[in-house]
């Protein structure tokens, strides 16, 4: 008795279903992502200064076994351009994107700067069309007044792994669809640009957002190694707020002269310690610079390397090992160091500036 109940119930919620279908003109499905357009437009005008540096960043990756260039700065000034329409009143832009000067008298100038991109391969081998990468983009967003006063500065900061799938467009291999790396970018710029208007509404609570040009507390100095190797304690984010972690490093070669050698092993040594009082649950240490050097780590362990959870107060220390590529010439090398956080305030970077050589040629003793 109860079967044919089900069955008529069924066929009334199809019926039902079908109905609202014709009734309309379409089913709107939720956005996934941002979605600000049950939010009003927040009551200002902005007015967007792209560092020129920013503007004219571009990456070069490997797409489908063939190079390609990201337009990085282009993709961030367009995304933050759109998505600031969807959420100000009015947006301006100064030379080169626009023609305006200074903030209106409702609302901010904003100075972005770019301070790192990075665009990783980690499952890619090869000329594999699907893998998984890691997108780094961090950011700076300095906050003025009409009469040119900076209110505050920001970290702008973006971390993930993102699938992507980069087929060949032609048999002959000669060009591949690159659309979903400029949409990895974009997405990283939309992120950002969220994050920068969430701040917005703070700039008038002096108390709770410290004013840019309040001076930050001494930082407590990490002792000094006896080591000749550059170590230095991590000097301090450009931002109103303290580092969240102080971080020092130190290289070694396998022959301790300062020289890296072709095949030479070197080891990189970075103490890292969570000055902040708050548990951060995950850390990374990037490379950059030189390729040589990033190689040279990059043979041996997938970079950035994971430095796991820190307590408040504690300190570790992270060892990565790696191994000079053979150099056909002598040159000078740049390893640049940074800590990658998912929550706090990020620290500064490190460079170690060393010299690269060829490996000595093993002449046998003459008779």
């Amino acid at each position: 008795m109860c079967l044919p109940l089900i069955k008529i119930i069924q066929y009334s919620l199809l019926g039902f279903l079908v109905l609202l279908v014709v009734a309309c003109d379409k089913i709107t499905l939720p956005r996934l992502g941002f979605d600000t357009e049950d939010e009003p437009p927040l009551p200002l005008t902005i007015t967007y200064a792209f560092d020129q540096n920013l503007l004219n960043y571009t990456h070069t990756v490997d797409a489908c076994g063939l190079p390609y260039t990201i337009p990085v700065g282009q993709i961030i000034a367009k995304t933050f351009f759109d998505v600031g329409q969807d959420r100000f009143d009015g947006v301006r832009a100064e030379p080169p994107i626009g023609q305006a000067q200074g903030a209106p008298p409702n609302g901010y100038r904003i100075v972005l700067n770019l301070h790192h991109f990075g665009f990783d391969p980690v499952t890619k081998t090869g000329e594999e069309d699907r893998y998984i990468a890691r997108v780094d983009l961090q950011m700076q967003a300095i906050y003025e007044d009409e009469q040119g006063i900076a209110l505050a500065k920001s970290p702008l900061t973006y971390h993930q792994k993102v699938s992507l799938w980069t087929p060949e467009l032609s048999g002959q291999s000669i060009s591949c669809s690159t659309g979903p790396i400029d949409g990895t970018v974009e997405d990283a710029a939309e992120a950002l640009a969220q994050d920068m208007i969430g701040v917005i509404p703070q700039l008038a609570q002096p108390t709770q957002f410290p004013v840019a040009q309040q001076p930050l507390p001494a930082q407590p100095a990490l002792p000094k190694p006896t080591s000749p190797i550059p170590y230095t304690p991590s000097p301090s984010f450009q931002t109103t707020a303290e580092p969240s972690i102080q971080f020092r490093t130190k290289l070694v070669d396998a022959n301790r002269n300062l020289i890296l050698e072709g095949g030479e092993v070197v080891v990189l040594l970075i103490e890292t310690r969570n000055v902040s009082s708050g548990k951060i649950p995950s850390a990374y240490v990037e490379l950059r610079g030189n390729p040589i050097l990033v190689e040279a780590f990059k043979r041996v362990a997938p970079i950035p390397v994971p430095i796991g959870a820190l307590q408040p107060g504690e300190k570790r220390t992270t060892e990565i090992r790696g191994r000079m590529p053979q150099v056909r010439e002598k040159t000078n090398g740049e390893l640049i160091i940074g800590i990658i956080l998912s929550e706090g305030f990020p620290p500064g970077t490190h460079t170690i500036l060393l010299e690269i050589q060829p490996r000595p040629s093993q002449k046998r003793p003459t008779r």
